[in-house]
């Protein structure tokens, strides 16, 4: 509206040839925002991460980005799973016995579902490379707008998780500072839920206009939230977390924001789900001058921001933040199966648990045999704790790509080794060269 006044205003003062509108009015006007929104896990024990994504595609909606301007990856194997309670729907937050909840995949709309989510996916949505994506929505934003970005799922030291793949922080850094040479945003603002996420930003150059926040730090798990038995809609069980506490933390200050109160900043709301996320710390990396910004210029549209539909605010009012029903997120999908075999009677959960336990052994295996030919006789558990900002990412770079050549993926419920391998890199002086040879053996015996 403001904008349309000022237009209109220059329209009639250019008629008698005495003022035109200063060039910042105009870029703002031809301005757009853009969401880009990843649930990378799969699987109903992974429930909270799909949750999430479609809460926060719900926000975006709420305040006025325009549905083609939003492009979401999750593999949508949640909703119908044979396990929900309520088909066709998904939860993040849980409400008392006779209270409906706020279904928040209804309208969620999904660009990249199944086997399309994947890390080269997510790097030609962020780059505008819509080659062998058949068409699929891309970013197509330009210097003059603002982009968001929210990734959930399972992280580790250096990569965030895919269904059947990694992505390494090398090159989501990578994918980020290609956007800002072609010229594909003003400001970016990306909020990343994972374990050990404070990792993927240690080389996040702070001149590239990108703001970034990590539900905690590169030591430490992040955490999911409304969990067993506190997973309960309407009196049911869901069986899973249904969410993740950074996550809903943030979604929950901005479903909190009036219209005539909608002035909170991203530093403001930085600082509240710090303080509210105690299970880990929030980090921030990147262009901090960005945190003055108001949250609805990139999780809105700020010339829509007050005529903000709250009908989302119910959510926050039914049931109080269930702080203390928090599970480790690298432990959520062992807790969600186990709670559905012993509590709900799933078989099929029963066989979940054992085959998630056997592939974290199986993991562990590897790296006490890795670690054994690095002369460390007491495998994994002799090896020091790398200091705090040690992440030799050069090394951990070589030893991660080493890894999945010579034993394959690392399996989503066992990327918490990948701290291993930046432990390896500290104990070897951040050189990859012995590691990677004692990988290669290991696997290829």
């Amino acid at each position: 509206m403001l904008y349309r006044t000022l237009f209109a205003g220059a329209a009639l003062i250019n008629a008698v040839g005495a003022w035109t509108p200063p060039k910042e009015v105009e870029e703002a006007a031809k301005a757009s925002h853009w969401a880009v929104l990843i649930a990378g896990s799969s699987g109903y024990g992974n429930y909270r991460h799909q949750a999430d994504v479609c809460h926060a595609y719900q926000i975006m909606i709420k305040n006025g980005i325009d549905p083609d301007k939003i492009i979401t990856l999750a593999v949508d194997d949640v909703a119908n799973d044979d396990m929900n309670p309520f088909p066709g729907k998904l939860f993040n937050k849980p409400t008392a016995d006779g209270t409906p909840g706020t279904d928040v995949y209804a309208g969620c709309k999904i660009d990249y579902s199944g086997a399309m989510v994947t890390p080269e996916t997510f790097v030609k949505v962020l780059t505008g490379d819509a080659a062998g994506l058949d068409g699929g929505k891309v970013l197509q934003s330009t210097k003059l707008d603002r982009v968001f970005v929210n990734f959930v799922d399972h992280g580790g030291v250096n990569i965030i998780g895919f269904p059947r793949t990694t992505m390494h922080a090398r090159d989501l850094v990578a994918a980020l500072k290609k956007m800002h040479s072609a010229g594909m945003y003003k400001e970016l603002v990306f909020y990343l839920e994972a374990c050990e996420s404070g990792s993927m930003f240690t080389e996040l150059p702070e001149d590239i206009s990108v703001y970034a926040t990590t539900a905690a730090n590169a030591h430490e798990s992040s955490w999911g939230t409304y969990c067993m038995p506190e997973d309960k809609v309407e009196g049911k069980h869901i069986g899973s977390c249904l969410g993740d506490l950074y996550s809903v933390t943030w979604m929950e200050d901005t479903d909190n924001q009036s219209p005539a109160a909608a002035s909170e900043t991203i530093e403001t709301q930085t600082e509240r789900v710090t303080r509210l996320v105690t299970k880990s710390h929030v980090q921030v990396f990147g262009d901090t001058t960005i945190s003055s910004e108001l949250i609805t210029n990139f999780e809105g549209d700020t010339d829509s921001a007050g005529q903000l539909d709250t009908s989302l605010a119910p959510m926050i009012a039914r049931a109080a933040p269930q702080r203390d029903a928090a599970i480790r997120s690298n432990e959520a999908a062992l807790a969600s199966a186990y709670f559905r075999f012993t509590e709900m009677g799933s078989a099929a959960a029963g066989e979940e648990l054992v085959a998630l336990v056997q592939a974290r052994l199986s993991t562990r295996k590897t790296f006490e045999a890795v670690a054994q030919r690095l002369g460390l006789n007491g495998g994994i558990e002799a090896l020091p704790p790398r200091a705090h900002g040690a992440q030799h990412v050069d090394c951990h770079y070589d030893v991660h790509k080493a890894y999945k050549s010579a034993c394959g993926e690392l399996h989503p419920e066992a990327l918490s080794f990948s701290a291993t391998m930046a432990d390896l890199c500290a104990h070897q002086g951040g050189s990859p060269d012995a590691i990677v040879k004692a990988i290669s053996a290991v696997c290829a015996a």
